[in-house]
């Protein structure tokens, strides 16, 4: 089914049992001196339901890594990398311990696929930065992270994430983004079936080879417990001292037959919801607040399908082609 874009105007992270390290400097505000944000909207029509600080630029902690996952995939489709290619942990990678969660080392070596389900399953900063150097050097030997960061925000401005900065290529260097924002990059992510398969998951084994040669395995477990919640499918829980506990996730209904707005005509419509939830002082707030959403959200959506009232376009998200 083509997906139905609508216009846009103005309107518009269990985590892993720690807190992100950061050490870049970050002079606004944190989590904790912000109001939470959140956004529900039915992706196929881009109409927003119910939405609260939708616009405000805040941290987006762990989140990061999704884009980092993104533009990775599409380096590694581009160029026909194949996800058993063996990616080496640079030093860079390391500087975190605290989301370490792999206990990688300089020179260990794991594979393409394994870095990716550790870097959108759970908050792991190592993986995402061994993403970044392996695919940034290809576009430069001289400053990997900055080639591949550059890659990111390109990626956010084809998307028209227009509040949204990455500073880094995972969540522990801080960047901003709007709870809008976010929810394009959702929107994004869940069409991309590399990546919706990851974050779908419940668990993954990944095979970490020493510089000596040796294997170890580690149990990934997907830190998004809405996975468990009628049909959800993606995308990712993240959680940081800076932005705090924060969530994109989508779920799923059957197919609906309505009329075409546009052309009068009978048409069939995928029904998928989405959900952003930022800002959280817990886990606990942040799942409450994700589930009444993806609960009661319905409800509007099918009261809208009924009217198919276009006329507000600040009602609206826009995903470009």
């Amino acid at each position: 089914m083509k997906k139905l874009i609508t216009r846009f105007a103005g309107l518009m992270c269990v985590s892993a049992a720690m807190l992100s390290s950061c050490t870049q400097m970050f002079s606004g505000p944190t989590a904790a001196q912000m109001k939470p944000s959140y956004l529900a909207m039915e992706t196929n029509s881009g109409r927003i339901l119910f939405s609260q600080n939708p616009n405000e630029r805040r941290p987006i902690g762990m989140l990061t890594n999704i884009a980092t996952a993104l533009v990775a995939l599409d380096w590694a489709n581009a160029r026909n990398v194949s996800m058993e290619t063996e990616l080496t942990v640079p030093a860079q990678a390391c500087q975190w311990p605290d989301t370490n969660l792999l206990h990688l080392r300089p020179g260990d070596r794991i594979s393409l696929r394994d870095a990716l389900h550790s870097a959108i399953m759970w908050d792991d900063s190592a993986c995402a930065t061994t993403l970044a150097y392996a695919c940034g050097s290809t576009l430069s030997s001289i400053d990997p992270e900055g080639a591949f960061v550059a890659q990111m925000n390109q990626m956010a401005a084809t998307i028209g994430m227009n509040a949204t900065r990455f500073k880094g290529s995972n969540g522990a260097v801080i960047s901003m983004a709007s709870t809008r924002d976010l929810a394009l990059m959702g929107m994004y992510a869940i069409e991309k079936p590399a990546f919706k398969a990851i974050s779908s998951k419940r668990n993954h084994t990944a095979t970490v080879r020493s510089g000596y040669g040796q294997l170890r395995q580690v149990q990934i477990i997907n830190s998004n417990r809405l996975l468990a919640y009628d049909n959800v499918d993606g995308v990712r829980a993240a959680r940081s001292k800076s932005a705090g506990c924060c969530l994109i996730a989508t779920s799923t209904r059957n197919s609906v037959k309505m009329t075409d707005p546009r052309t009068g005509q009978p048409a069939t419509y995928a029904q998928r919801l989405l959900v952003v939830v930022a800002g959280m002082p817990d886990s606990d707030s942040r799942y409450k607040t994700a589930t009444g959403l993806l609960r009661d959200s319905w409800k509007p959506w099918e009261e809208w399908q009924k009217a198919n009232d276009f006329a507000d376009h600040s009602k609206f998200i826009i995903l470009p082609h």
